[in-house]
């Protein structure tokens, strides 16, 4: 599946496995992550890019900047940094040009947290994928 990080409409259908070659912490089990291809560039300043992988752990966590991902109003899936507070949700992109969102609580569901990227070959850049923690 791809996610969208500018203007997702898209639920999961199918899920990306996880990298073997990504070693995650020993809380983390291959059980409660999954991985999701990343479309287009909204979150560029934090260096994701399109076509990276994102390594999710399925958990919903209360600090006050995280990148997650989240489905609003039950159907749009959505790669933004997060910021929850007693009034509601704030998500937001890295790229300062797209417009930041407040949600009630009872329109979004965070279905995971970041916590590794497997990055794109991208042209001049390295040509194998790396893979790092976020």
């Amino acid at each position: 599946m791809t996610i969208s990080m500018a203007a997702p409409t898209v639920k999961p259908n199918h899920l990306h496995s996880v990298p073997r070659t990504y070693a995650p912490t020993p809380s983390i089990t291959r059980r409660n992550t999954y991985a999701l291809k990343v479309r287009g560039n909204a979150m560029r300043d934090c260096n994701l890019f399109d076509g990276d992988v994102i390594i999710i752990r399925r958990y919903q966590h209360d600090a006050q900047t995280e990148t997650a991902v989240a489905e609003i109003n039950q159907q749009k899936i959505a790669l933004k940094q997060l910021s929850i507070s007693r009034f509601g949700v704030e998500l937001w992109p890295e790229d300062t040009l797209q417009p930041a969102l407040f949600l009630h609580n009872r329109d979004i569901q965070v279905l995971g947290m970041v916590m590794g990227v497997e990055s794109h070959p991208r042209t001049g850049l390295q040509n194998k994928p790396t893979i790092t923690e976020h």
